[in-house]
């Protein structure tokens, strides 16, 4: 049974691959570097039965200064529900003006739909400068 705290161990590796993502632990043990990101955000959104009919052979992707100077803007099925979203790396903090605008353009398609959970991740632009140190390799 897992608990919310850990107990700290060690263990002896002769290597250790970092591929845990843009906040990688590894990529800062390694002092890997800094790099540019883009922010993606995504309100995964319950649409009615008949709404989502529409997205059975379908996922949409809007492009314009409203949805994002430098990304774009998605409406991508899920299983049971759409995720709704926009990203950009020139202007982060306008992230939920961009997301208003890609639920405008979306418009009666997803319209009363309930959101269900809202997702945000740094997504890298470039590789970090030192993707290799010593025993330590980044590899995603």
């Amino acid at each position: 049974e897992g608990s919310a705290a850990g107990t700290p161990k060690t263990m002896d590796v002769d290597v250790v691959i970092g591929a845990d993502g843009a906040n990688s632990r590894v990529a800062k043990a390694m002092d890997a570097g800094e790099y540019n990101f883009a922010i993606a955000f995504q309100e995964r959104i319950k649409i009615t039965e008949e709404q989502m009919t529409f997205y059975e052979e379908m996922a949409e992707m809007y492009v314009g200064d409203d949805v994002s100077p430098d990304f774009y803007g998605w409406v991508f099925p899920k299983y049971d529900h759409v995720g709704v979203g926009t990203g950009t790396v020139v202007n982060r903090p306008a992230i939920k003006q961009y997301q208003k605008a890609i639920r405008d353009r979306a418009g009666d398609k997803i319209a009363g739909g309930k959101i269900i959970k809202v997702e945000a991740h740094p997504i890298p632009e470039h590789y970090r400068p030192r993707r290799v140190q010593g025993r330590m390799a980044l590899v995603g």
